[in-house]
């Protein structure tokens, strides 16, 4: 069905004009991160390779706990932790070299109470997962 209107577009006599930008939702969203705590999982699982602590298999094994993290975030918060848990989950597995690098290179006590981030998060408000 076409619809046609060849009348006058009558406005309100109390509007206000906008531009593009005005009209565009530019603000609001935030960032995603995590900050390792003294006793945190991530320096136990580091701690457990010993020796046999290298990139790959720091990699390897935070990729593992990542799952962990993500299961935790969904129960602790009885489900309405979702929209985290995906935004974690997604971005974990570009902030996981940089943590094994810095494990392997500075030593896994480096890592207590430093913040990583994750990603943005266009949808939520700013949020810090102390693991």
């Amino acid at each position: 069905m076409k619809m046609n209107y060849d009348g006058t577009l009558l406005m309100p006599s109390n509007y206000v004009v906008m531009d593009k930008e005005e009209m565009t939702y530019v603000d609001g969203g935030g960032e995603l991160w995590i900050q390792i705590s003294n006793n945190s999982l991530i320096i136990s699982i580091l701690s457990a390779l010993g020796g046999a602590l290298t990139k790959s298999t720091a990699e390897a094994a935070l990729a593992a706990a990542g799952a962990a993290i993500a299961t935790a975030i969904e129960l602790g918060t009885a489900g309405t932790g979702t929209l985290y848990v995906g935004a974690f989950l997604i971005a974990w597995g570009s902030v996981v070299p940089i943590i094994a690098s810095a494990a392997v290179t500075y030593g896994i006590n480096s890592l207590k109470g430093k913040k990583f981030k994750i990603c943005d998060v266009p949808f939520l408000p700013d949020f810090t997962l102390k693991i």
